[in-house]
């Protein structure tokens, strides 16, 4: 899958959340989760193991794609929702994020949704492009998600303006103009 892939692409990777995120530590690998509560104990350990080693696939998988890069010099952002309490990387991973978006409504998503960017092979650039132009949506407006435990698409989505803005910001190092719209 690499052999086509030089140090002139760029990958960006989004991993779960629900594996790594702070929030899901407490919850998922408890016995007191509340989408255990009608299980068995059996079934509730049976749970947590589960997410357990999903969240372990992940991870390596996460380690294998970065050692695959640094490797091959190929440029890799990986994107995760991140914050300054329990979140899973923060404690296990071999670097901190490049970059930590406290706030991403401040460059025009939906959520506020702290979130880390990972770069190997390549070093951010440092825009400033704001846009505060739309309505904070939180976990609650949201539809819910087709299982306990997953996220709904809407929440896990990055909105268009978001996208361009920190690609812009943070890729191309290119300032824009209050109001455009354009990556070029």
């Amino acid at each position: 899958m690499f052999d086509n892939i030089t140090s002139d692409d760029l990958i960006i990777a989004f991993f779960p959340c629900i594996y790594f995120t702070g929030s899901t530590n407490p919850c998922y690998y408890t016995l007191e989760n509340i989408n255990y509560r009608s299980l068995s104990l059996k079934d509730k350990f049976e749970k947590i193991l589960e997410r357990s080693r999903k969240r372990q696939k992940f991870y390596e998988l996460l380690y294998m794609l970065v050692g695959v890069c640094m490797a091959k010099g190929i440029r890799l952002v990986i994107e995760n929702p991140y914050d300054d309490s329990m979140h899973y990387l923060k404690n296990n991973f071999l670097a901190v994020p490049s970059v930590y978006d406290k706030n991403r409504l401040e460059r025009g998503d939906y959520f506020r949704k702290p979130t880390g960017y990972w770069f190997f092979n390549c070093k951010p650039t440092y825009g400033e492009s704001y846009q505060n132009d739309k309505k904070q949506k939180t976990v609650w407006d949201c539809k819910r998600g087709t299982k306990a435990g997953i996220c709904s698409e809407e929440r896990s989505m990055i909105s268009p303006d978001y996208a361009r803005n920190f690609i812009c910001d943070f890729i191309l190092g290119k300032k824009q103009d209050f109001g455009q719209l354009a990556l070029f």
